[in-house]
């Protein structure tokens, strides 16, 4: 009898369970299925049937094939009603399934186009989370090598998000100083009582109310009103940064608001510049940059007070290696008094300075470099989506850059679960607690691997950076 040798990259395991399965199929039912193996008898297809035939002591029989005709074995001693028949059937599907898939030779041995090609998803296996991250030899663990998975959905939830952001606030990071007296969620974001009291007052005075008098009048009846102002995720800040970014490359900032970015840029020695229109905002930052950073950081972040339509003019030497910005959405939020506000701006009139400034920033960006924007859909005065989204992606690409990435940003539901009960009866209107991370791209991608170095943060330890 020749020989035969099992495959040392056999992807498939079976457990002590499946092997006994195949081994009683074995005997009670004769053989099931035939083996495939290469011209040097090493088993390309069903080691596991071999193996358990071997403790059986059932022969071998050879038939030879150059890959050009199907081999059917006939057996002969089965008729289609026999009970037997029914057996082998239930128990050479049910084998199969039971056998679990060694995941860290698949990867070893296949690239993702590999597996693309002949559409085989590992998910169609049964692989979950922890298998994903494997600590295999190939890749490593996805969430040491680059702190958080880059996968299309970034979970802010989760615990390891949630520690590291408690992490770098720990460092007395303060955000929200300069806008939390001036900054407040415009009537644009409000529930649909808030409309209606607009309207009533409109009517009744020939004119909108301002934001106090609005204020005031629902919280006079109890009408609830959604206020405060967002902060930026400094753990999304450090990722873009770490991903996106050179060693120790120039950061572009046109819509500065607080001190987050310029922070964290600080501590990862990466040089910032950013433009804010608010001398209070440019104030409150440069406070909380003193108290939080030494004098010993390589880079100190640099925050120009103006208008970002003028920002060449505000850096007339700098070229930067990534634009990095979380820009006003449109009027979601109020910032200023000030009409070159984009806040202030009517939507098309906004859109128009929003598409300005974008080009603009992007003649700063060096060649082969990226550009992030965090953007989120906004509703106008009748709740309805404005398209933010697209006119941002459209404002890059009429900029010269490519549309090269999108990430959704799941954030904290916090009050949502509160709001969406009544938002959705009233006007079937989704709670949304995501936002859009838009990646573009200037030059020619194939200079992507020449110029970004591969990514692996398994030994650095976020407490000595901070």
């Amino acid at each position: 009898m020749q020989e035969l040798k099992f495959d040392p990259r056999n992807y498939r395991i079976h457990d002590e369970k499946n092997k006994r399965i195949i081994r009683k199929s074995l005997e009670d039912c004769g053989a099931g299925r035939s083996v495939l193996v290469d011209k040097n008898n090493v088993l390309i297809a069903g080691n596991g049937v071999y193996e358990q035939a071997q403790t059986l002591g059932l022969k071998v029989k050879f038939i030879e094939s150059d890959g050009k005709e199907l081999i059917v074995v006939k057996r002969t001693d089965l008729s289609t009603d026999d009970e037997r028949r029914k057996l082998l059937a239930l128990a050479d599907n049910y084998s199969s399934d039971l056998s679990a898939f060694d995941i860290e030779a698949i990867l070893e041995d296949f690239s993702g186009n590999d597996l693309d090609a002949w559409e085989f998803d590992l998910s169609d296996i049964d692989i979950d989370d922890e298998l994903i991250e494997l600590d295999n030899k190939r890749a490593g663990c996805l969430k040491d090598r680059f702190i958080i998975p880059p996968f299309s959905v970034l979970d802010s939830k989760q615990g390891i998000w949630q520690n590291r952001k408690q992490a770098w606030l720990n460092l007395g990071i303060k955000s929200e100083l300069g806008r939390d007296k001036e900054i407040t969620y415009s009537m644009s974001s409000q529930p649909p009582r808030v409309y209606e009291i607009r309207n009533q007052l409109r009517e009744k005075n020939g004119k909108d109310p301002s934001w106090d008098e609005l204020i005031d009048y629902c919280r006079k009846h109890n009408v609830p009103v959604m206020e405060g102002t967002s902060i930026f995720d400094p753990v999304l800040c450090e990722l873009t940064y770490r991903w996106f970014n050179i060693p120790e490359g120039t950061i572009l900032d046109p819509f500065a608001g607080g001190s987050v970015r310029g922070i964290v840029a600080a501590k990862l020695d990466m040089p910032y510049f950013g433009v804010d229109l608010r001398q209070e905002q440019i104030e409150a930052n440069g406070v909380n940059a003193t108290d939080v950073l030494t004098e010993k950081m390589k880079y100190y972040p640099i925050w120009k007070c103006g208008d970002s339509l003028e920002i060449i003019n505000h850096f007339p030497e700098l070229k930067a290696d990534l634009i990095f910005s979380c820009p006003p959405y449109a009027d979601l939020e109020v910032y200023s008094e000030d009409p070159r506000d984009l806040s202030n701006m009517e939507y098309e009139k906004f859109l128009e300075t929003y598409r300005s400034i974008i080009k603009k920033s992007c003649e700063i960006l060096n060649h082969n470099r990226f550009a992030v924007f965090v953007v989120g859909e906004v509703r106008d005065k009748n709740g309805i989506y404005r398209n933010f989204i697209s006119e941002t992606i459209e404002a890059f690409q009429q900029a010269g850059l490519q549309y090269y990435n999108e990430m959704i940003l799941v954030t904290t539901i916090g009050s949502l679960a509160i709001r969406v009960t009544k938002q959705f009866n009233v006007g079937r209107k989704i709670g949304k607690h995501h936002q859009n991370v838009l990646v573009f791209y200037k030059g020619d991608p194939k200079k992507i691997r020449d110029n970004y170095p591969e990514l692996d943060f398994s030994e650095d330890d976020l407490f000595n950076i901070i």
